[in-house]
């Protein structure tokens, strides 16, 4: 099954991408990137991740870390074995008891998908936060218009 295509926005352009691999084959110069390498968007994205935008569900355009932005586009896993931010096999010493419990809560069965799951929580978490901080601004949002609320409200 092919991955699924993810609109992408380029605030400072403008311009809008039908997908992840067409923008980072347009874009690879800002990263001193290779236009075939189908991975360089990732790249891109961690160096300036607040430039772009992607198309969520309901047709919005929103942060590549919002908590409505598909999976897939800006997360630790999509990287490539060896890239940067990819994955690393390391050895520590785990809490048993706080392994259980987590464990339990998160209804996972492997240690791997439960610090993988505890990962994807805590960056939720923090994207959340931001999307409040945005609201309590009114960071790029229309929301203290009175015309804008009144239509809200119909």
């Amino acid at each position: 099954m092919a991955n699924p295509r993810h609109p992408i926005l380029d605030t400072e352009t403008g311009k809008q991408y039908a997908a992840k691999a067409a923008a980072g084959r347009d874009l690879a110069s800002l990263v001193g990137g290779d236009p075939a390498d189908q991975f360089v968007w990732f790249r891109i994205a961690r160096t300036y991740p607040d430039r772009f935008r992607v198309l969520n569900e309901e047709g919005e355009w929103v942060r590549l870390d919002d908590p409505s932005a598909p999976i897939g586009t800006l997360r630790p896993t999509d990287l490539p074995v060896g890239a940067r931010g990819g994955r690393r096999v390391t050895t520590l010493a785990i809490d048993e008891r706080k392994y259980a419990e987590v464990k339990a809560v998160l209804g996972t069965s492997t240690l791997k998908d439960t610090v993988d799951r505890s990962f994807d929580e805590v960056l939720v978490r923090a994207a959340r936060g931001r999307s409040v901080e945005r609201l309590r601004n009114m960071d790029g949002l229309d929301l203290d218009q009175r015309a804008v609320m009144e239509k809200a409200w119909r």
